[in-house]
């Protein structure tokens, strides 16, 4: 049984061993990067408003096909960042550049389909098989159908960066996951807002563009990576190719449309720890279940939040060997609690309940 996890007042970066998870697991790695509402007003004709599912993919291929740039106001929680964003098609391979604008400075910068985060310090780190970079992940999460367990409504036409948007809201039919409040834009078809919101209809989080050029003269040279002080790598590693492979951690409850999709090990250059890792989604909302052994002087049974982003700690005994377990995730708390309730630990095609 999991116990009742520790409540932490303090952030996530203060916590020694959420910080620590954070680092080695890449998870949290660049989250420095990762207004008011505007009321929606309902169309003079109905039969101008586009249909949901429309919507969402005309948005997703905007993003991918479309040259842009913009600024934009990110909030997580209480914190509130101003931030630059270039997004080119070049040659026939994307690039993204996400400039942190105010406080320390930071960068996340995608080239095809590799993703470095420069941090203030001139250090670097490198992200190998990435297809977008947060917080503006959101498009390639919505390219395919909408979840049932999701309720999808266009509420009306509002003003986004000086811009005519449609409103789209995208409400979840239980408690296990959050919902999602859009404006997409009318002409481009471009995301300009997106909140993350929960059960009392509050923002948890919200990306805001404030400025928007749909005709930016951008160049491979926006988007060269710096001369770094020091250099690392977060390697993703198929789980045939390491031995740690052979172990995993196996979710006996999910909510309603939740199932794993991406599985794999991480290992940080220099570091002899592995950490297995395994995605769970439902199509739009996820989290990540990490197993590793303990660091030393790591604490468990710890849990923080940022904004919507929560992660959860508790270590197990299995064959007298320990091991920790970390899920992180945009989830509201009584889903994490219950998927760590039910977990199990497979080894070489045994299955053993977690205690």
């Amino acid at each position: 049984m999991v116990k009742r996890l520790k409540w932490l007042g303090r952030p996530a970066w203060r916590n020694p061993m959420i910080a620590t998870r954070a680092v080695r697991s890449g998870v949290f790695l660049c989250a420095i990067l990762a207004a008011s509402l505007g009321t929606a007003a309902e169309p003079k004709d109905a039969a101008l408003v586009p249909e949901s599912q429309q919507l969402l993919h005309e948005m997703t291929q905007a993003h991918h096909d479309r040259n842009f740039s913009g600024r934009l106001v990110y909030m997580r929680g209480k914190d509130v960042s101003t931030l630059e964003y270039l997004r080119g098609r070049i040659d026939g391979r994307e690039y993204e550049r996400l400039t942190h604008l105010d406080g320390q400075s930071a960068e996340l910068i995608r080239r095809g389909e590799q993703v470095v985060c420069v941090h203030a310090d001139k250090t670097i780190t490198r992200l190998a098989g990435r297809s977008g970079i947060a917080p503006l992940g959101l498009q390639s999460q919505l390219s395919l159908v909408i979840p049932s367990q999701y309720r999808a409504t266009v509420l009306g036409s509002a003003r986004v960066a000086g811009r005519m948007s449609w409103q789209l809201e995208l409400a979840p039919v239980d408690q296990y996951r959050f919902g999602y409040r859009l404006w997409v834009d009318d002409e481009s078809r471009l995301l300009l807002r997106s909140e993350l919101v929960g059960a009392n209809g509050e923002a948890l989080e919200r990306l805001e563009f404030i400025t928007l050029n749909l005709s930016p003269s951008l160049t491979l040279g926006q988007f060269d990576i710096p001369a770094a002080a020091a250099a690392k790598t977060i390697e993703t590693v198929h789980l045939n190719d390491h031995p740690q492979g052979r172990i995993q951690v196996i979710a006996d409850w999910l909510p309603e449309g939740f199932a794993a999709t991406e599985q794999d090990i991480r290992i940080v250059q220099g570091d002899s720890s592995p950490v297995n890792s395994r995605v769970f989604s439902d199509g739009l909302s996820a989290f990540t279940v990490f197993l590793e052994r303990p660091p030393v002087g790591a604490e468990a049974g710890l849990l923080s939040r940022i904004g919507p982003t929560l992660a959860i700690s508790q270590t197990y005994t299995v064959d007298g060997s320990l091991w920790l377990v970390t899920l992180v995730g945009e989830v509201p708390d009584e889903t994490a609690l219950a998927v760590l309730d039910k977990l199990s630990f497979e080894q070489e095609h045994v299955k053993r309940k977690l205690p």
